[in-house]
């Protein structure tokens, strides 16, 4: 290792140590999200929530958080080899990105205008905050598995397809009302088609009414 940084520029030096830092910090909260559901891996967190052992919310967000953050460690994973290979004299190709890094690098141009100045980040979802007060979290592995929460004048509201039946209710879409009830969708999304279209569909509706309708 020592052999390895000798030939290691200081500035890449520091940039492969933050990689590996941060690595070990998100493999330390997907752990502690373990446990806090009682559950040994992703499969089973989905099959308590499917089954009834896990509250829905927050046990599918859990779910979520825990596969997008495994997500997230394979590509910084991918990230330190890539960062290693050009501190090595390698050939600079483009550095990896994890889904939801390329979910957020496709859906930027789109944007709309609401949320164009306020979207961020996270190592378990993307945030939007819009220029009316809204704030909104989208957490989303596939255009079926997903959850999309947001608050709106002090209330918190949530968009999500969690495999959890409610009575009157079907659609595999379901929105959760600040005052507890639970409704079918208001909205189409397209759940066929690609990830990208399917956030995009749900901010363009969510910029015509911040209640989907349902206020």
């Amino acid at each position: 290792m020592r052999a390895f940084f000798e030939n290691v520029d200081l500035r890449a030096a520091s940039a492969i140590s933050d990689v590996s830092r941060r690595m070990f910090d998100l493999r330390e909260r997907r752990k502690r999200l373990l446990a806090d559901t009682g559950c040994s891996d992703s499969d089973e967190v989905l099959a308590a929530v499917r089954e009834g052992r896990l509250p829905e919310h927050p046990g599918y967000d859990a779910w979520l958080a825990v596969c997008l953050l495994g997500d997230r460690e394979h590509a910084l994973h991918a990230t330190l080899q890539w960062r290693c290979l050009i501190a090595n004299g390698g050939k600079r190709l483009p550095p990896p990105r994890s889904g939801l890094a390329a979910l957020a690098y496709t859906i930027r141009p789109a944007l709309p205008s609401l949320f164009t100045g306020g979207m961020r980040l996270h190592p378990d979802g993307i945030s939007f905050s819009g220029e009316s007060g809204i704030q909104v979290l989208v957490r989303v592995l596939t255009p079926q598995a997903w959850s999309f929460e947001w608050h709106w004048a002090g209330e918190p509201w949530r968009l999500d397809t969690a495999p959890v039946a409610h009575p009157g209710v079907d659609s595999v879409a379901h929105v959760h009302r600040p005052d507890g009830a639970v409704v079918a969708s208001p909205i189409t999304l397209p759940l066929m088609g690609e990830t990208p279209t399917v956030v995009l569909a749900f901010l363009e509706a969510l910029a015509r009414s911040p209640t989907l309708g349902l206020g």
